[in-house]
């Protein structure tokens, strides 16, 4: 089923042929493809329909920089190796062939689930519910806005989002319910036969169903396994301990698919199962009613109590288990998530999902019913997107954090395990291990990193790879650290602030940033910044001047303002950072201050310690390029940041003399490699002896000065 994120579709197809751009013969292909439509998807073409479809492919692609998510890799784990872009629905066409009866029940859980996610969107007419809903009930959280996205992120909610073994469990108890309730009204059933037990072993058939419904894809199916052995546990009366099921339920999951082991999804999923399981000696004895004299309302009152105790212990205890690994993959964590748990999952579990599931078999024979039963359910959703929205605005709501070691998350894990568990330890050595989780939780706060900074002698500068944009990164003595630009490509659900350039940093264990420079008001030069201005907080904001093009650079200054940062504008010659040997000087402007041009007004930048030095251009053209060598401004440098990416209409034969650079080098993306750099520019430093990389071959570049 395709999903469509608001700007672009995005579908996988079974490769059967496949005809190249020059070839006129089609050969065999076979495997699946992950295309994408900058479009909504055609409602005619179904999941199942064989098409004829003219794309470009690729390979995937990732950012190669430390930190950066592996993409590639993501999707080899889910055994696709090609993407490609549709560059218009009119190069989808739908083939006129029969399929056998087969290949129609193959797909037929897909087209059903077409179906149900239709007769959302149609009746569930405000787009922030329905996308929630279709993602709670089939799977498909693509058209969830951002905004939405980071209200449940940033309460701790976001796993309610996606199907999980809760989902599962919720429809298990479901379906038990109503299954043991017809079968207990036979008394020649009840007499003969272990009816809890039928009813658990009859939940088996729909839970599969829902399965395929609901995509059948990796999460969806590992937590089949794990609700399917927790209810054999419970037929065959082993539930003393739930660790058991769990290794259960582990072991068949990667014996079905080994990659899981390395995915987060399946670590936090079986860190939190396996905390809650370890407090589970707490919960029942926090669930189990003491006999008292109590009157009615008493008892409702003591049993709420006991329920929101119990729930909230399940939520703290999930919370400590998986919060090294959320750091790890993540970099955040919401210290509000136990309290705001407690009002959602009870809104979503116990009103919107039940509701949802009793929905969708009667779309396909009661459609007023379905809806009836939807609308009541989207009260809850809308009451649990306020509670989240609520909890997300609440300051220091979220925590983001550098990277912890593995290291750090093994300590972590293995001091809360002698220190609660039933291993004999002596009451000292838990006392030890108790001092020494705060400790590690100390360091994942303030990374040894960031503690042992000032002990750095040496300077460093990494040309990170952002694709079609520039941002470089700076580590002086003393650890001063500073970042010339930060932007490339963006969309909806990509910044380059926030998906390549902070993770390289957190990565680094940095918290905090001393500047930020940004030459000039291009976008590719500064998208990424307002993320960053939030994250890590820069004493200085540098820029050129403070009009700009767009709205967007307006936004950005008015958020350092919001922030207390300070924004300054250089002046020609003045030092901007300096510590021990090392500093970065403006070396000047010369263009136009009111010139049209806003590439013409970059800052030039000169960095130097001792033997490593380099220039930074921003996107001047050959115009500004010869005012600075006329002007003998002191140009020469090791390294050579490309001006304007590489472009013909900057790296003049003059400019490039004048800097004598050892390398130079060229931050740009990987689909226009003949324009940025362009050929004229690589021949030219080839026949000035001058090495050029380029970060989007060699990805992140790192030169230091030992």
């Amino acid at each position: 089923m395709p999903g469509f994120n608001g700007e672009n579709s995005s579908l996988l197809v079974e490769a059967q042929s496949l005809r190249l751009k020059d070839s006129a013969d089609y050969i065999a292909a076979r495997g699946l493809v992950q295309l994408k439509l900058k479009a909504h998807w055609p409602k005619n073409l179904l999941p199942g329909d064989q098409l004829a479809i003219r794309a470009r492919l690729d390979r995937p692609h990732t950012f190669h920089n430390p930190g950066s998510f592996d993409y590639p890799t993501f999707l080899a784990r889910q055994d696709i190796r090609i993407t490609g872009w549709i560059k218009s629905p009119l190069h989808i066409y739908r083939l006129d062939e029969h399929p056998a009866f087969l290949h129609q029940m193959r797909y037929l859980p897909e087209r059903l689930r077409s179906q149900i996610g239709s007769f959302i969107e149609q009746t569930v007419t405000t787009p922030e519910i329905s996308s929630v809903y279709k993602a709670l009930l089939i799977g498909d959280a693509s058209e969830i806005s951002q905004e939405t996205l980071e209200a449940f992120k940033g309460s701790g909610c976001r796993h309610i989002l996606s199907i999980s073994g809760a989902h599962l469990s919720i429809l298990a108890t479901f379906l038990f319910f109503i299954i043991y309730w017809l079968l207990r009204r036979s008394e020649y059933l009840i007499l003969r036969y272990p009816v809890k037990k039928i009813a658990a072993g009859l939940c088996l058939l729909p839970l599969a169903i829902y399965t395929l419904l609901a995509g059948a894809n990796t999460p969806v199916i590992r937590a089949m396994i794990m609700v399917t052995v927790f209810m054999v546990a419970l037929c065959a009366d082993k539930r003393k301990s739930l660790f058991i099921p769990l290794a259960l339920a582990a072991l068949l999951i990667l014996i079905w698919d080994p990659n899981s082991l390395f995915t987060a999804s399946f670590q936090l999923s079986f860190m939190a199962v396996a905390s809650i399981a370890l407090v589970s000696p707490i919960l029942t004895r926090l669930v189990t009613a003491e006999e008292r004299k109590e009157t009615f309302y008493q008892r409702i009152k003591s049993r709420l109590c006991q329920f929101t105790l119990a729930a909230l212990t399940v939520s703290m205890a999930a919370t400590i288990g998986t919060a090294p690994l959320l750091l790890y993959y993540f970099n955040r964590i919401s210290v509000v998530g136990p309290a705001a748990n407690l009002p959602v999952e009870s809104l979503i579990c116990l009103w919107s999902l039940p509701l949802g599931f009793l929905a969708c078999p009667l779309i396909f024979i009661a459609p007023p019913a379905a809806a009836l039963l939807l609308h009541l359910g989207s009260i809850g959703l809308m009451l649990s997107l306020k509670v989240t929205t609520f909890f997300s605005n609440i300051p220091f709501s979220t925590l983001w954090l550098p990277t912890p070691s593995p290291t750090l998350i093994v300590l972590y894990y293995a001091a809360i395990f002698v220190a609660i568990s039933g291993i004999p330890v002596s009451r000292s050595g838990r006392i030890l291990s108790a001092g020494a989780w705060v400790l590690i939780i100390f360091l994942f706060i303030f990374p040894p990193s960031e503690l042992l900074k000032q002990r750095i002698t040496s300077s460093e500068v990494t040309f990170l790879d952002v694709g079609q944009g520039s941002s470089t990164f700076l580590q002086l003595p003393a650890g001063r650290r500073l970042l010339i630009d930060g932007g490339g490509a963006t969309s909806p659900n990509f910044n380059t602030g926030e998906d390549v350039i902070a993770p390289f940093l957190w990565r680094r264990g940095i918290k905090h940033l001393d500047a930020i420079i940004i030459t000039h008001s291009d976008s590719d030069h500064y998208n990424g910044i307002p993320f960053l201005l939030r994250r890590f907080r820069p004493d200085i904001l540098w820029i050129n001047n403070r009009s700009g093009h767009e709205k967007a650079w307006r936004q950005m200054l008015a958020l350092a303002d919001q922030l207390h940062v300070q924004i300054r504008i250089p002046r020609s010659g003045e030092q901007l950072i300096a510590s021990g040997k090392a500093e970065v000087i403006h070396l000047g402007d010369p263009g136009e201050p009111d010139g049209p041009r806003s590439n013409d007004q970059s800052l030039v930048l000169r960095f130097a310690h001792d033997k490593l030095s380099c220039l930074f251009a921003g996107d001047i053209s050959h115009k500004v390029e010869s005012q600075l060598v006329e002007k003998n401004q002191p140009l020469q440098s090791a390294l050579l940041l490309s001006p304007h990416h590489g472009s013909s209409t900057s790296n003049s034969e003059k400019f490039l003399k004048a800097v004598n650079p050892e390398t130079i080098v060229v931050s740009a993306g990987r689909f226009r490699h003949d324009h940025f750099p362009t050929p004229e520019v690589r021949k030219r430093c080839r026949n000035l002896g001058i090495k050029m990389l380029i970060t989007a071959e060699q990805g992140a570049i790192t030169f230091t000065e030992p």
